[in-house]
C-alpha cells in the first residue's frame, strides 16, 4: 500500500497524462505550427512538474522535450517557407 493520499496518487496519475499528452503536441510542433503547439506543450509540461512528486524527472523531461519541438520546429519551419502559427 502506498503511502501517499489518494488525490496525490491521482494528482501524479493526471501529471503522467499532461506529460504524454506534452510529448506528442512536441512531436506534432516539429512537423505543424511550432508557433502554436510548441508553447501549449512547455505550459502542459510546467503544470505537469508542479502538480507531481513522483514523476518529477517524466516532467523535467518533458519541459526540455517541448522546448527542443519548439527550437526545430521554428527552424524547420522557416527552411521550408511553412506558416509559424
Amino acid at each position: 500500500m502506498s503511502t501517499y493520499p489518494v488525490h496525490q496518487r491521482r494528482a501524479d496519475t493526471v501529471a503522467g497524462f499532461l506529460c504524454a499528452f506534452s510529448f506528442a503536441l512536441s512531436g506534432l510542433a516539429i512537423a505543424v505550427k511550432p508557433g502554436l503547439l510548441a508553447p501549449v506543450a512547455i505550459l502542459l509540461a510546467l503544470v505537469a512538474a508542479r502538480m507531481t512528486e513522483s514523476h518529477r524527472t517524466l516532467a523535467g523531461i518533458a519541459v526540455i522535450v517541448a522546448t527542443l519541438g519548439f527550437f526545430f520546429g521554428m527552424i524547420v519551419a522557416i527552411s521550408t517557407d511553412n506558416p509559424l502559427f
